[in-house]
């Protein structure tokens, strides 16, 4: 799921998909290490959920006790670019968020695990290198 091989040697211009894919999902690049074939990128949105308010509310009603809410995130990608063989280069990303509660606490850190997501960013980096290839401007 997290894992494509693409035919290609040429490693930087793979990278260089890979990044435009980046952004066009709405990521911002963070770090790039061309010779290491990484990509970090992240983008930060809203974590409110209205189940963990609601049992927020709940809680404070029922015990006058205060619960934190999860209200903000950083949605990260890792991309990493590897040659399979003399004419295929492995690339691999994962996407992962962390989550803030209210009282600027971590929350939670997790992997994010969507095959679809995954799908997306793979169909639009084969959409991408095939353009590349074939110098087609969108």
């Amino acid at each position: 799921m997290q894992t494509r091989r693409f035919e290609t040697a040429d490693e930087a211009k793979l990278l260089q998909a890979s990044a435009a894919v980046i952004q066009d999902l709405g990521f911002s690049i963070d770090e790039t290490a061309v010779p290491a074939g990484l990509i970090v990128a992240s983008k930060d949105r809203d974590a409110t959920e209205a189940g963990q308010v609601a049992g927020a509310i709940m809680m404070a009603v029922l015990f006058g006790a205060r619960m934190p809410i999860d209200t903000k995130q950083k949605i990260r990608v890792s991309l990493v670019t590897r040659p399979s063989s003399s004419q295929n280069t492995a690339v691999r990303v994962t996407f992962q968020r962390i989550v803030w509660n209210d009282q600027n606490q971590l929350s939670k850190i997790e992997g994010l695990s969507d095959p679809a997501m995954y799908q997306q960013f793979f169909d639009k980096l084969s959409q991408s290198v095939f353009l590349t290839a074939n110098e087609i401007q969108k």
